[in-house]
């Protein structure tokens, strides 16, 4: 099969029509459609669907959504606490092991203090 195109080689290509963008909604959105669907009388169903380009099979699978959605959302949030608890208690380890390191320095200070002090006791003692 030829084209116009085909005629001319000089001449580019026609250039292809852009393909159309598949729509998605925010849950918001869907749950919002959901409520204007419910609302409407049993005969304005379908303009309400016609007129936002929607499907009775989005309604559906909308409605069901909620659910699966909200416990998406526990599961979530259940995992972001262990890992906030996982990490609360390895900065508890931390601090432990630093307020341990401070008591030890603390002893060896006042071990090395009692040290100089002594050693400066017998240096004046041992000059008379």
């Amino acid at each position: 099969m030829r084209t116009l195109d085909d005629d001319d080689p000089g001449r580019p290509p026609r250039p292809r029509p852009a393909r159309p963008q598949r729509r998605s909604f925010t849950a918001e959105q869907k749950a919002e459609f959901v409520r204007g669907y419910e609302a409407c009388p049993d005969g304005k169903k379908g303009a309400y669907l016609r007129e936002h380009g929607l499907y009775s099979s989005h309604i559906t699978k909308w409605r069901a959504q909620p659910g699966k959605d909200a416990a998406r959302a526990q599961q979530k949030r259940a995992d972001e606490i262990e890992a906030l608890r996982d990490k609360v208690a390895a900065l508890e380890g931390d601090l432990a092991a630093s307020q341990r390191t401070v008591v030890t320095l603390g002893k060896a200070f006042e071990l090395l203090d009692q040290i100089s002090k002594s050693s400066d006791k017998e240096t004046k003692s041992g000059r008379c």
